[in-house]
């Protein structure tokens, strides 16, 4: 009895050791700051676009390994059994009368194993522009790889601006509930010593309630924002990091001279277009190489024999073969014009794309200005609003203004707060759209300096 006292007693500190150790590592997480970094970070660990990117990549490398294989030699090794109705026999045919009748061509019971090798010398160019043509298809899948990258990281960002965007929301909400509550309180006081009509009183009330419903659509649209983060993340954040405070005002941004033509030079898509262009026109000569004449060097060492291990008869052979297709009813040139057609089909979605780079680009330019413009207006603004609120809630509170007053006053007050917390995270969101659009890599990555 006492044996399992003890045991019981060590359980329960060995429990409370590991409850106080997982308590030390919650606490520990919640004291890291969710960054904007970070949020790229902890995307590009876990989005499964980044490994389906790289699977894309790995199978281009794999397609390459498949194309050189063609200029190694292949050996392969075979074992046969046959039987026949006879003895295989061909006719002597000789000059010679006495010499007449059959001979063996081999036996009625034949077993046989052979070591073949096979071995293209030449190919007329055919598996050179194949290879060719796969290392610039992974070239390709590497620089799409990279747009995912920026892609994924873009997501990360904008995912991020969106939750601070929609927690300033909810803090301009939080502040003009509690506003419209000291006013209420002023409102209730003012009533039981009857100097205002009661219903002053219920508009007072009704204000609250309103005040009270945007702050639960905002705090609705807290936790949409929050499962949009994990979604553009590929993890859950909630509960592990501590939240910085939304901005107030936006980052530094340095906005390049020529944006199209920085967007044109660094664009990922570009250079996947350049590379599978060539891809096709390495195909094409690749297609055309395989009607010119191939050279196979090929031997064979084999022994034969009526059982098993045969050991009749060994031998071995070796032979240079020389092929050249004459005609193959137009297969190859059907080939190099498809192969040919993609190419040009490249150059021309090329020439689209600059167009649909020179419109995101202005777009996000358009964006990024009209966000600055309005900052300084909602500057203004939101110093006019709460100026505004101070001077209604004074001359009400001298019985020289109404509730009226006060209440428009207040409206007007949290809905600049909420444009100028707009204006903040629009310029952002645009700064960020705008970065995206050049294809300038938004954090540094440990494939960077390979």
């Amino acid at each position: 009895m006492i044996q399992q006292r003890r045991i019981i007693a060590i359980a329960l500190v060995m429990l409370s050791l590991f409850v106080i150790a997982l308590g030390r590592r919650a606490w520990a997480d919640e004291d890291v700051v969710l960054t904007e970094d970070l949020v790229v970070s902890l995307a590009l660990e876990n989005n499964p676009q980044i490994g389906i990117a790289e699977k894309r990549v790995e199978q281009a490398k794999a397609r390459i390994r498949a194309a050189s294989s063609a200029k190694a030699p292949t050996i392969s090794a075979s074992a046969l059994y046959q039987e026949t109705y006879r003895e295989p026999q061909y006719p002597l045919v000789t000059n010679d009368p006495l010499l007449q009748g059959y001979a063996l061509a081999g036996f009625r019971e034949t077993w046989r194993t052979a070591l073949s090798l096979s071995w293209l010398v030449f190919s007329s160019g055919a598996v050179e522009n194949n290879i060719r043509a796969t290392q610039l298809a992974a070239d390709a899948a590497r620089a799409e790889s990279e747009r995912t990258l920026q892609a994924v990281s873009h997501a990360a960002r904008s995912a991020f601006y969106g939750l601070q965007r929609t927690r300033a929301r909810a803090a301009v909400a939080e502040e003009a509930l509690s506003l419209v509550q000291e006013h209420r309180k002023q409102v209730e006081a003012l009533y039981r010593n009857g100097i205002v009509a009661k219903n002053e009183l219920l508009r007072a009330e009704v204000a609250v309630s309103n005040a009270e419903l945007d702050l639960i659509k905002a705090t609705s649209g807290t936790e949409v924002a929050f499962s949009a983060l994990e979604r553009a993340i590929g993890t859950s954040v909630r509960g592990r990091y501590s939240l910085p405070g939304p901005e107030s005002e936006p980052r530094e941004m340095d906005i390049p001279a020529d944006p199209v033509t920085k967007a044109i030079a660094n664009r990922p898509e570009f250079r996947a277009l350049a590379f599978s262009e060539r891809s096709a026109r390495s195909l094409a000569a690749a297609a055309m190489g395989e009607k010119g004449p191939s050279v196979y060097l090929q031997g064979d060492a084999y022994s034969v024999g009526q059982t098993f291990y045969p050991d009749a008869m060994d031998d071995w052979k070796i032979s240079i073969v020389a092929e050249w297709k004459l005609y193959d009813a137009g297969k190859a040139k059907a080939r190099r014009d498809e192969a040919l057609a993609v190419a040009e089909e490249l150059i021309q979605r090329m020439e689209e794309m600059k167009r649909q780079v020179d419109l995101e680009v202005s777009v996000a330019s358009l964006d990024l200005r009209s966000a600055q413009q309005r900052l300084e207006v909602a500057r203004s603004q939101v110093a006019l609003a709460e100026e505004d609120f101070r001077m209604a809630v004074a001359r009400y509170s001298a019985q020289v203004g109404t509730n009226i007053d006060v209440l428009d006053a207040r409206t007007a007050l949290s809905a600049s707060r909420t444009q100028l917390v707009d204006a903040v995270y629009d310029a952002m969101q645009a700064y960020e759209d705008m970065k995206f659009a050049i294809g300038e890599k938004t954090i540094h990555t440990p494939g960077d300096d390979r």
